[in-house]
């Protein structure tokens, strides 16, 4: 083990045998039973640093669906993404992840995150990903050492640094290259995968064509973004966090949004002042409460994930390390049913390369129509559809967000409509209620959470009587519970409850550990009425 990164010895033994943690039993045995939706693990060979690029250049087999995955910041997002459909996670350490603000991860954090992961035949990716500044050249290397004892499924990088030191300190680790390296041509793609990366997540600046293209030619993985927040710079490799937030005598803190510390500046509001009419603003746009350039809305593209599964892209992320339990529950499930909906599946070629459907067709923006939601595919003569169901576009209206855009993948979409948003506040009805959790009299997490007649849940926000709660499940269903009273653990009546309480209440259908419950923000008849007019552009 690589100094300064130490494990208990019952993590470690777990680790090494890949027998489950004590801790972990509950997953297992709820999630190994009800899930069907594991992708799984191949193995990892261990091989000299010179086999990266033999290892790379040869063809692999296409999974018959893309990867679906989540951000897993914490234990707890981690467990729900994977209780929701997730693929694989994506997580970071407290150092070397573009999440600096996050509630990043441990040394021991990873270690169980790790466990958690490969027990249930599921993935993790760790981030390192920052721009590696020279004090970081003697830090990384024993972490990278720790990464490959931890045996995580792969790196997310962006530096070449940092890549060089992954190949010498973490050859058994795949390396997976992240948007900030800005990939947006099929020859960038065969140079990083000379360089010993086997998957690449596509710049976020490409069209639906240009993806098409690229994913056609490629023989290695494609990663593309599919949900949440956007950068307004270039693949996320931006400069205002720094300059306007430098270090000084108050704060010493580097702010820079290429070491994880971006405190958002694109989303703030911002006015044009003259130099001779101090204190009179001039809007961009107009609006008078400031010009909003650089107010991006959040991406989307769940429309379209039948079209994107065609182009044969391996994996579909959804960004969001940063935000909450609901949020990771409620998209994960969203794009779960989504890409369980796809029937089709580009296959390789006898030379590594995709064949995807009608390539050459004429119509505009890489030959389809942005906003087209059915349309018909054949894998064997079988016909599907791809059709958005309305409970998707709930779960995606129902967490936080900006307005949605499809970003840059539709030219004649972006004509019609701009990614700037002129509003500052995020849009969000819904809040997370709670979280189910085991009885507390009850050592094994595995038991069921509402044996005896009443459940528990912990409050995640103020909650009376009176409030009607919506108990998520994997397979895009809701279970609907009117609130009429509670008490907490000892059996004590209450006529509120506050966040971190356990309460508990009787409901007639069945629930599990970590099931995400949400909440309206609103109370009254106006509240369905709201949200149905904010669904209606989407639906």
């Amino acid at each position: 083990m690589p100094k300064g990164f130490k494990l208990n010895a019952e993590l470690r033994e777990s680790i090494i045998e890949r027998r489950p943690h004590a801790q972990d039993k509950y997953m297992a045995a709820w999630y190994l039973s009800n899930n069907h939706h594991q992708f799984k693990m191949r193995g990892t060979e261990k091989l000299h640093p010179k086999d990266w690029r033999i290892m790379n250049r040869a063809p692999r087999p296409i999974a018959s669906k893309p990867e679906l995955l989540s951000p897993g910041g914490s234990l707890e997002k981690l467990r729900i993404a994977f209780l929701y459909g997730a693929d694989a996670v994506y997580a970071s350490g407290k150092d070397f992840g573009l999440r600096g603000f996050a509630h990043n991860l441990d040394t021991e954090g990873l270690a169980e995150a790790s466990l958690i992961a490969h027990r249930l035949d599921k993935k993790i990716y760790v981030a390192v990903n920052i721009f590696m500044r020279q004090a970081d050249l003697k830090k990384i290397p024993p972490y990278l050492e720790y990464l490959q004892d931890l045996k995580v499924d792969a790196l997310i990088i962006s530096d070449p640094g940092v890549l060089l030191l992954a190949r010498k300190y973490a050859p058994e680790i795949p390396i997976h290259l992240s948007t900030q390296a800005n990939t947006t041509n099929s020859s960038s793609v065969e140079f990083w995968q000379e360089q010993g990366v086997r998957r690449i997540n596509l710049a976020r600046e490409l069209s639906f064509r240009e993806m098409a293209e690229i994913s056609g030619k490629s023989k290695a993985e494609i990663e593309i973004f599919v949900h949440g927040a956007m950068c307004m710079s270039y693949s996320g490799r931006c400069l205002m966090s720094a300059f306007l937030n430098p270090p000084g005598p108050q704060r010493s803190l580097n702010r820079s949004a290429n070491s994880g510390f971006c405190t958002q500046p694109c989303r703030w509001s911002w006015g044009l002042v003259e130099e001779k009419r101090p204190g009179e603003f001039f809007p961009v746009q107009q609006d008078s409460r400031g010009t909003y350039v650089f107010n991006s809305k959040d991406l989307c593209l769940l429309e379209e994930i039948g079209a994107l599964a065609r182009l044969g892209i391996d994996s579909f992320k959804i960004e969001g390390r940063m935000k909450g339990p609901l949020y990771v529950a409620s998209v994960t499930r969203a794009y779960r049913q989504a890409i369980d909906r796809c029937a089709y599946r580009g296959r390789k070629t006898e030379d590594g390369g995709r064949k995807t459907e009608d390539r050459g067709r004429k119509a505009e923006d890489g030959g389809r129509k942005a906003g087209d939601r059915g349309r018909s595919t054949e894998d064997g003569g079988r016909k599907t559809e791809y059709r958005v169901e309305p409970n998707w576009i709930e779960d995606v209206q129902k967490v936080s967000h900006r307005p949605y855009t499809k970003g840059n993948l539709f030219e004649s979409a972006q004509r019609h409509k701009s990614n700037v948003e002129t509003r500052i506040s995020y849009l969000q009805t819904h809040t997370l209620a709670g979280l189910v959790r085991p009885r507390p009299d009850c050592d094994s997490m595995s038991a069921d959470p509402g044996a005896g007649g009443k459940i528990f849940v912990e409050v995640r926000s103020r909650l009376v009587p009176g409030r009607r709660l919506e108990f998520l499940y994997p397979d895009g269903s809701s279970a609907s519970h009117f609130l009429d009273s509670f008490e907490d653990i000892n059996g004590n009546r209450l006529s509120e409850a506050h966040p971190n309480r356990w309460i508990r209440f009787c409901v007639d259908f069945p629930v599990f550990p970590f099931q995400a419950v949400r909440v309206s923000n609103k109370i009254g008849p106006t509240a369905e009425t709201e949200f149905l007019e904010l669904c209606e552009p989407l639906v």
